[in-house]
C-alpha cells in the first residue's frame, strides 16, 4: 500500500498542465489552457485546465479531476498504476507500507495465481489459433469463420481457433510446454474426473474474451457438430480473472470508437460484433446472450452515457430488447432500441445490406425506450381497458427508475398524452413507485435523495409547473450551500462575538435541517470532517465522488477580464469580497424554503385532524411558522411563491 504522505508528494509533485499535455494539445487563454477534449469528439475546443487550481475540466462533455483521475480515464489504469506512473514521471521513491507476513503472502499469492491464469489464457489462445491455421482438424473452424464472411484479418484481431476434438490435446501440450495443472484447471481450460483428465472446450470454434486491457480472461466456444444434448455455445467457468456480469465480449477493440462516437451499440452474440466491427461499425459489444448487469452497464459509462440496444425482429428479440433496460435508466444513462426487420439479427442484416444502409436504418428506427415501450404497449392493448392498465403500470414502473427529475417529468406527460391519461394521476403513481424503491433499498447504499419532483405532489390540487419551480430551488439552494462550505468553509468569521470557522456557523444555522439532493453526500461529509477541509483538498479528494462536485462547483467556464475594467477604473469585487453576504443569504433562502415545508405538512394534517384540540395546537404552529416566514422574506428580500392550495 502507498503511505498517504506519497500520495500527497506526488499529488503534489504532478503539473495538471504537464501530465495532460503529454497527451492534449493546449494553449493559453486567460489564466487557462484550453484543447480539444480527448473524451469526447468536438470541433470547438471546450476542455480547459487550470493551472492554479491544478484540475481540468471539459464543459462539453462534464469530464473532470486531477493528473491522477486524467490518467486513469484516458489511460485506463488503476489509481494505483496512475500513481506509480506520476512516482515516476517526478523520480519520487515510493515505499509500500509495511503489512503483515501472512497479508503480504496471500495478497502475493492471489496475485500470483491472477496472472498465472492470464499467461495460461494466453498460451490458450495461441494453441487454439494455431491449431485452426495449421492443423487439418483445425480448418473445420477456419471454414465456419469464413462461412460467417469473417476476413483473415478479422480473424487475426479477435485471435479466433479452434479446439480439438480429441480429449487432452490442449492440457498436455500445456503441461509440456511446463504450465502447471493446477493452473490449468483454474483456469477453466482443463476439468478432471477421477484419475482422468480433459479439456473442457472440445471440437469448438474459440472465441477469446479479453479485459480492458485486451488480455485473454476468458473463452467463449460454438460446437461444430449438431448434438441436442450439448449447448450451442460455452463458456469459461468464472476464475480470480472472469466474472462473466462484469465483462462484455468486444469491450477492448470497442473502447476507444465507443467514446469517440459518444455511444455503444450492444448487441447478443459474438458474430454480431465482429460482423460489425468488420464493416466498419466498432463501437459494439455484446452482452453474450445474458441478461445485462449493473456491473456491465457501469462498464459501458466509463466511455458513455448513450446505449443503444440492436435485437432481432421475432417477437423473442422484442422481448430481449427490453431486458436489462430499467437498470440502464437507474445508472442515469440514455438508451434507445433498434428492433431489426424480421427475422434479421445484426450480423445478417449487415451482410444483406452494407454498411451506408445499416447505419442509416439504425439512425431512422432508433426510439427511445419509453417511446418504444408507449407504441408497443398501445398496440398491443387495443381496446382492452384491463390490458390497458397493466401496460400503462409497466410503463410507469420504468419511468420510476430514472433519476433525473426533468426526464422523469417529460416521460410523463408523453405517457399521459400518448394513453389519454391524467398527468397528474401519473405522477402520483410514479410518486408511490419511487417512495417504495426507496424504502425497500439497504441502508448502506449512496443516498440517491428523494424523488424531488414527484415528492412535490401529494395532491392532484398542486399545480405541476408550480411543483418543478418549487423542486429546482431546494436543489439550487442545497447546491449553494454545499459550494459555501467546500470555498469558504476553512474561512474563520467574528459573528455575535464569537470566532469560528464559516463551516461552524452554517451547521449551527441549519441545524436539524437533512439535506435531500444528490449534495446530501458531500453536506454530511463535510460536516463530519473537523476541522473543515480547505477548497484544493475537496478537488483531490480521495473519495471521487467528492471531488467530482467539487469539480462541478468550484469551476466555471467563463472568467472575468480584470484589464478591460481596470482600463475604466472599475472596481470588480470578486467571491472572497461577496462571500459573506452570499453565506448569509444562502443560509437564510434554504430555511426559508423548509419552512415553507412545514407549513404546507401543517395544513394537510388540519385537513385531515378532527380533534378540536389537536387542531388548535396545530394553528398555534402555524402561526409562529407564518411569522417566521415573513421575518425570512423581510431579510432575503424575496419570496418563495407557494403551490396553489386552491382546487383547481
Amino acid at each position: 500500500m502507498i503511505p498517504k504522505l506519497t500520495i500527497s508528494r506526488i499529488i503534489d509533485a504532478a503539473h495538471i498542465d504537464e501530465v495532460v499535455g503529454e497527451f492534449v494539445a493546449l494553449k493559453k487563454r486567460g489564466s487557462s489552457l484550453i484543447g480539444c477534449c480527448p473524451f469526447h469528439n468536438e470541433k470547438t475546443p471546450s476542455f480547459n485546465v487550470s493551472v492554479a487550481k491544478n484540475i481540468y475540466k471539459c464543459f462539453g462533455c462534464g469530464k473532470a479531476g486531477n493528473s491522477i483521475t486524467f490518467l486513469m480515464e484516458h489511460q485506463q489504469l488503476s489509481y494505483t498504476e496512475a500513481l506509480r506512473y506520476l512516482a515516476k514521471k517526478y523520480n519520487i521513491e515510493v515505499v509500500e507500507e509495511f503489512v503483515s507476513e501472512e497479508k503480504q503472502r496471500e495478497d502475493e499469492i492471489k496475485h500470483s495465481q491472477q496472472e498465472s491464469i492470464l499467461i495460461v489464457n494466453q498460451f490458450a489462445q495461441r494453441f487454439f489459433t494455431d491449431y485452426m491455421l495449421n492443423n487439418e482438424e483445425g480448418r473445420v473452424g477456419l471454414a465456419y469463420f469464413k462461412e460467417r464472411g469473417f476476413s483473415q484479418q478479422t480473424i487475426d484481431k479477435f485471435q479466433l481457433g479452434f479446439s480439438p476434438e480429441s480429449g487432452s490435446l490442449l492440457t498436455e501440450t500445456g503441461l509440456k510446454q511446463g504450465y502447471q495443472l493446477e493452473i490449468l484447471k483454474k483456469a477453466g481450460l482443463t476439468s478432471a474426473k477421477e484419475d482422468s483428465r480433459f479439456d473442457f472446450f472440445r471440437n469448438r470454434a474459440m472465441f477469446p474474451i479479453h479485459n480492458l486491457m485486451g488480455k485473454v480472461i476468458a473463452f467463449g466456444g460454438r460446437i461444430m457438430k449438431k448434438d441436442e444434448k450439448a449447448p450451442k455455445y460455452v463458456n469459461t467457468p468464472e476464475s480470480d480473472v472472469y466474472i462473466k456480469s462484469k465483462i462484455l465480449y468486444g469491450i477492448f477493440q470497442a473502447k476507444s470508437d465507443i467514446r469517440k462516437k459518444d455511444e455503444c451499440l450492444l448487441c447478443e452474440g459474438y458474430t454480431d460484433v465482429i460482423s460489425l466491427v468488420q464493416n466498419g461499425i466498432e463501437n459494439v459489444v455484446a452482452s453474450s446472450g445474458t441478461a445485462l448487469t449493473v456491473d456491465q452497464i457501469k462498464l459501458v459509462k466509463r466511455f458513455t452515457n448513450n446505449i443503444t440496444l440492436l435485437y432481432d425482429g421475432d417477437s423473442a428479440g422484442v422481448k430481449a430488447a427490453l431486458r436489462g433496460t430499467d437498470l440502464i435508466l437507474e445508472e442515469g444513462m440514455n438508451v434507445r432500441i433498434v428492433v431489426l426487420p424480421e427475422p434479421e439479427d445484426p450480423d445478417s442484416y449487415i451482410k444483406k445490406v452494407g454498411t451506408t444502409a445499416f447505419e442509416d436504418y439504425v439512425k431512422t428506427h432508433k426510439q427511445d425506450l419509453i417511446v418504444f415501450k408507449s407504441s408497443l404497449f398501445a398496440a398491443e392493448a387495443k381496446n382492452d381497458p384491463i390490458k390497458k392498465a397493466e401496460l400503462i403500470k409497466d410503463i410507469i414502473t420504468t419511468v420510476a427508475k430514472i433519476p433525473d427529475a426533468i426526464q422523469r417529468s417529460v416521460y410523463v406527460r408523453s405517457c399521459a398524452e400518448k394513453f389519454g391519461m391524467s398527468e397528474q394521476l401519473l405522477i402520483i403513481e410514479v410518486n408511490k413507485l419511487r417512495r417504495k424503491n426507496q424504502t425497500t433499498k439497504p441502508k448502506e447504499e449512496e443516498y440517491q435523495g428523494p424523488p424531488s419532483y414527484e415528492q412535490q405532489v401529494e395532491s392532484e390540487l398542486h399545480k405541476t409547473q408550480q411543483v418543478e419551480i418549487a423542486t429546482l430551488s431546494l436543489e439550487y439552494y442545497e447546491r449553494d450551500i454545499v459550494r459555501i462550505l467546500m470555498e469558504f468553509g476553512a474561512m474563520r468569521i467574528k459573528y455575535d462575538e464569537q470566532d469560528e470557522t464559516i463551516a461552524k456557523f452554517i451547521f449551527d444555522e441549519l441545524e436539524g435541517i437533512e439535506f435531500e439532493t444528490k449534495y446530501k453526500y458531500a453536506f454530511d461529509m463535510i460536516k463530519q470532517t473537523d476541522p473543515p477541509l480547505e477548497t484544493n483538498a475537496y478537488m483531490h479528494h480521495e473519495d471521487q465522488a467528492i471531488a467530482v462536485i467539487a469539480y462541478e462547483l468550484l469551476t466555471s467556464q467563463h472568467e472575468i477580464s480584470d484589464g478591460w475594467w481596470k482600463r475604466y477604473q472599475v472596481i470588480v469585487p470578486d467571491k472572497q469580497m461577496l462571500f459573506q453576504k452570499d453565506m448569509f443569504s444562502a443560509v437564510l433562502r434554504l430555511k426559508q424554503y423548509h419552512s415553507l415545508e412545514q407549513v404546507k405538512l401543517i395544513e394537510e394534517q388540519l385537513q385531515l385532524e378532527t380533534d378540536e384540540i389537536k387542531q388548535i395546537e396545530l394553528l398555534k404552529k402555524l402561526q409562529v411558522l407564518n411569522a417566521q416566514r415573513i421575518d425570512f422574506n423581510n431579510e432575503t428580500g424575496t419570496v418563495i411563491f407557494r403551490p396553489n392550495m386552491g382546487k383547481s
